[in-house]
């Protein structure tokens, strides 16, 4: 199920046309438009590409998928999806 409040991250990923794209965690939160849970911050499981995840539907809707966290950089690298 898609959760509205990540939309803005949708439609951002879907604008850039990058096949490859390093994100701060704080541009995020700029993008949404509200701070991101501590969680973000402290847990790679925050950032699964999983259907059961709410907010992963964000990033996959828009043919996107996480390949890169780094907590301590607090950075994550987002790919385009290879369809085969």
């Amino acid at each position: 199920m898609k959760d509205e409040k990540y939309q803005k991250l949708t439609e951002y990923l879907q604008k850039t046309g990058k096949t490859e794209i390093w994100l701060h965690l704080h541009e995020i939160e700029e993008i949404l438009g509200f701070p991101l849970d501590a969680s973000a911050f402290q847990h790679k499981e925050f950032w699964a590409n999983c259907t059961a995840s709410t907010k992963a539907y964000s990033w996959m809707d828009a043919g996107y998928e996480i390949v890169e966290i780094n907590l301590k950089e607090e950075t994550i690298l987002i790919k385009q999806k290879a369809w085969i």
